[in-house]
């Protein structure tokens, strides 16, 4: 019985418990931590040279992730100790006392997550002094990039480093971006500084080339007492590539067909002319009729041959290439060996690709037709059979122009008429390869539904430019978000005036621009050793919407100094 009493009070204990704390299920927890506590308080002077910093969160937060967002500058040294109590409050103590007479600065990351992995919403900066003034020095701005969260900002003083190099030196100064890519440093000495923005991948406050992501400032920056705070620093960020290309291998597919690889993608336009390529064997030469950068690897060169000798070893020669960096292929890389194919050319051609997109809606009255096949084409065969009409069989005649044997466009001699059905339609059977192997589709037949012209809209304004001196077109992008498939939309104005995009689609766009003042036609994005300052980029803050034939005036630019 006695047995049976203690049972039946240990289950009533634990079932009692069991049924404290919170009941299951509820929405999920998004509340990212915050702080509610710092010692010692924000904006103190005088503080003592071993003081402990107490930083205390609103939550439990992973230490980790939070060691690694936080920056103490001036940088103390390594001999900083970390001691957590219960993953909440967070005590920092220095093995050498602090710097007489000088501002320090505590920045906590947004890359700080709670337990639910939550980031905290934007940085948190502490600032006090050891002296009796507390610097006020300031700069703020923007990183841009596909994926700037936790990018880190590197700030080093000029006066102490004239020429610094983010892969040795550390910086005096490192604040962390937030989601919206905006960041500030604050309580700076007045003094002259320079930049960069570092996605610190392995977080050792060293650059890694081709590692970590990289922005250089499109210049150095001066704090003084007339001018102690500067705005609108803006950076874009990508991974420097530092290595040259090179042709890795070649390979005779059939007897009409080499493959090119190359050590990494290459720009199509560097590469699609056959007079870039020689193939020889001795003092013959064999003829190249076709070359065309592979769709799915641009790595790969597809070069079409005149029929090879199988007994012969030929060496194939790459005159010119570049990467997407705008790196040369090497010269002394530009030459691969292969052995001739005897294996016959029977392989059918495919239809690969149709620009605007197989059954697209809302396609511009104007609009050219490019389409793409997986082997050289015959071009005549192409040319008399192809065929573009409505459902009720009129005919669009136009133009055919080929880039290469495997592409070729489509200019229609007249517009085609408003929220209209039409097919493209080729025959099959009339349609052959170099080797006259036939097209692979059993039907060829796409469609697209043009616009009605009522639905377009426009977005226009002005740019002006904050530095007068500056030179160069400004080459401006209108993005359209919220959709799908996203639609870009590249705009060139020759200098400062105004600007217009003509005919785009109704709905949201953010605006970006970027001076091209070296008028090299893209975006330089700079050098960090030996520095050489990035070009100018923006992104329009204000988001704009546009309705169909509510077109958006007024949408007037203050490109930053």
């Amino acid at each position: 019985m006695i047995k049976r009493a203690l049972f039946f009070f240990g289950a009533a204990v634990f079932l009692s418990c069991a049924n404290q704390g919170f009941p299951p299920g509820g929405p999920e927890d998004k509340t990212p931590a915050h702080i509610v506590y710092v010692y010692p308080p924000g904006d103190t002077t005088n503080v003592p040279l071993d003081t402990q910093i107490i930083i205390e969160f609103s939550e439990p937060v992973s230490p980790r992730s939070c060691e690694e967002a936080l920056f103490i500058t001036p940088f103390p040294g390594e001999n900083v100790t970390y001691k957590w109590k219960g993953d909440r409050r967070l005590t920092i103590s220095f093995a050498e006392p602090l710097l007489e007479e000088r501002t320090y600065i505590v920045s906590i990351g947004a890359g700080t997550k709670d337990r639910r992995n939550n980031n905290m919403e934007q940085s948190f900066t502490l600032a006090f002094s050891t002296g009796d003034v507390l610097d006020r020095g300031s700069l703020r701005g923007s990183v841009y990039g596909d994926k700037v969260e936790g990018t880190q900002i590197w700030a080093y003083d000029l006066n102490e480093t004239d020429e610094p190099n983010p892969a040795e030196d550390f910086p005096l100064y490192v604040t962390q971006a937030g989601k919206n890519g905006k960041w500030a440093l604050t309580n700076l000495a007045l003094s002259s500084y320079r930049l960069f923005a570092v996605m610190d991948r392995d977080v050792n406050t060293k650059y890694n080339v081709e590692y970590d992501l990289l922005g250089v400032a499109s210049r150095d920056v001066s704090l003084d007492s007339l001018n102690s705070s500067i705005d609108m620093l803006n950076f874009c960020i990508a991974l420097e590539d530092t290595t040259p290309p090179l042709l890795a291998d070649a390979v005779a597919v059939d007897e009409r067909h080499v493959e090119l690889r190359f050590s990494e993608a290459m720009r199509p336009d560097s590469l699609a002319d056959t007079g870039n390529y020689t193939i020889t064997h001795n003092m013959d030469t064999l003829a190249i009729h076709d070359a065309s950068l592979d769709l799915h690897n641009a790595a790969v060169v597809h070069l079409t041959t005149a029929e090879q000798d199988s007994s012969k070893i030929y060496t194939v020669t790459v005159k010119k290439g570049i990467d997407p960096s705008f790196l040369p292929l090497l010269a002394d890389s530009s030459h691969a060996l292969f052995k001739g194919s005897a294996v016959p050319d029977t392989t059918r051609p495919r239809y690969l690709a149709m620009q605007p997109r197989d059954s697209s809606n809302f396609v511009l009255l104007n609009a050219p037709l490019q389409f793409i096949f997986s082997k050289a084409m015959t071009p005549e065969r192409i040319e008399k059979h192809l065929v573009i009409a409505d459902t009720l069989g009129d005919t669009i005649p136009g133009t055919v122009t080929w880039t290469s044997l495997t592409r070729f466009r489509f200019s229609p001699d007249r517009a085609y008429k408003p929220e209209t059905l039409y097919l493209v339609t080729l025959p099959v059977d009339s349609i052959v390869d170099l080797s006259g192997n036939a097209l692979a589709d059993t039907l060829f037949q796409r469609r697209f539904t043009t616009i009605n012209p009522d639905t377009l809209s426009a977005i226009a304004g002005s740019v002006s430019d904050a530095d007068t001196t500056a030179r160069g077109p400004f080459f401006l992008t209108a993005r359209l978000i919220n959709t799908k498939e996203e639609k870009l939309y590249p705009l060139k104005i020759e200098t400062t005036g105004a600007y217009e995009f003509k005919e785009i689609m109704p709905g949201r766009y953010t605006l970006e621009l970027f001076r091209d003042e070296d008028r090299n036609g893209r975006f330089s994005p700079g050098n960090a050793f030996p520095f050489h300052p990035a070009e100018r980029y923006y992104v329009f803050p204000d988001t704009i919407e546009i309705r169909s034939r509510w077109p958006s005036e007024g949408e007037d630019i203050l490109f930053p100094k």
